[in-house]
């Protein structure tokens, strides 16, 4: 009899975070636990892009060579002797991110989907919804539905028919800043309106439909602390919202299990433009079994073994495809990254 799995990413979810909030849905689940990345980045600030492709491949960055957002790893030897070394550079220098500056001297092209020749979880198992996951613009073709995540310049869906019906229900992620480079005003009510987008468009697929697994992030904790000083109201009513969305998740497709992972926690330390920035030592999972997961490295092999699958061949062939890295790299800048 096949299993149904939901896993829900809480993109930036922190440990110490989850501890001074009344979260009902998280707190009643029977296993959690901190959710590290894998050894090279343990002790440096991760990079989203990094992390969910490894969440979502078993593989390690050295493999898909995803090291940032905006950079491939082009040339392995000379990323491992900067980093032997940018422990001595600060993470602060006058108020900017040296330390990732440094380590960029040493990447690549901005990564697109297209440049990660691997399969993701959802190829290994059948039958399977990811939806906003960061990193799969342009999505690649699946017997199931797959929605592209951040950075993408543009809502786009696999299979395509779907596209319109989708886009009508989620416009993607809000701009963060004015032409000027300011934050805009509405910018975090928008982040918590394309919240709801999500979990409107992700109920509404599995209406019809009973997918075996469905992995989707939601990264309004991310957006919302990168803009927001400790303390601020609205991030208790950001993790609030995010436990009461997985729950109604829970409910509209009663799986069997569900699993929530993050891909790093974040702290309060102010510099250039943001509030909070990645913390690699605070990430988290949780579930209602014990998955058996303590780095990113784990997950994917995890829920493929648990949906009954092997993983086997890890390439994913496909006919080649590019993804519009100047729209993209507008997204990263608009956020920050860049």
């Amino acid at each position: 009899m096949s299993k149904t799995l939901l896993v829900v990413g809480w993109d930036a979810a922190t440990a110490s975070h989850l501890n001074l909030f009344d979260l009902p849905f998280y707190d009643d689940l029977d296993e959690s636990g901190i959710l590290k990345p894998e050894s090279f980045w343990q002790d440096r600030e991760v990079d989203s892009g990094s992390a969910w492709t490894t969440i979502t491949t078993g593989l390690s960055m050295w493999e898909h060579r995803v090291a940032t957002l905006s950079g491939m790893i082009e040339s392995p030897w000379q990323l491992r002797a900067l980093a032997s070394v940018d422990g001595l550079v600060p993470r602060d220098f006058f108020n900017t991110p040296a330390r990732i500056w440094f380590r960029r001297l040493s990447l690549g092209k901005q990564p697109t989907n297209a440049d990660i020749p691997f399969k993701r979880v959802w190829h290994y198992v059948p039958n399977a919804l990811s939806a906003f996951v960061p990193l799969t613009h342009p999505p690649k073709p699946t017997d199931g539905v797959t929605i592209s995540g951040f950075p993408s310049p543009d809502v786009a869906v696999e299979p395509k028919d779907l596209e319109q019906e989708i886009t009508e229900r989620y416009e993607g992620e809000p701009q963060r800043k004015f032409e000027d480079g300011g934050l805009r005003d509405d910018y975090v009510d928008d982040l918590f309106s394309c919240h709801e987008q999500r979990l409107e468009t992700v109920s509404w697929l599995t209406e019809d439909r009973d997918f075996d697994l469905i992995f989707t992030v939601f990264t309004l904790l991310d957006r919302l602390l990168h803009v927001t000083d400790e303390g601020d109201e609205r991030i208790k009513q950001a993790y609030e919202r995010i436990d009461r969305s997985t729950e109604t998740l829970v409910d509209h497709v009663d799986p069997d299990d569900v699993l929530i992972v993050s891909d790093h926690g974040m702290k309060y330390s102010p510099r250039w433009k943001w509030k909070h920035i990645h913390d690699e030592k605070s990430g988290i999972w949780a579930g209602t079994t014990d998955f058996g997961i303590s780095t990113h490295l784990d997950v994917t092999p995890s829920i493929v073994s648990y949906m009954g699958h092997e993983m086997g061949e890890s390439r994913y062939e496909t006919p080649s495809s590019t993804g519009d890295t100047e729209a993209m790299e507008r997204r990263l800048e608009d956020l920050g990254y860049l």
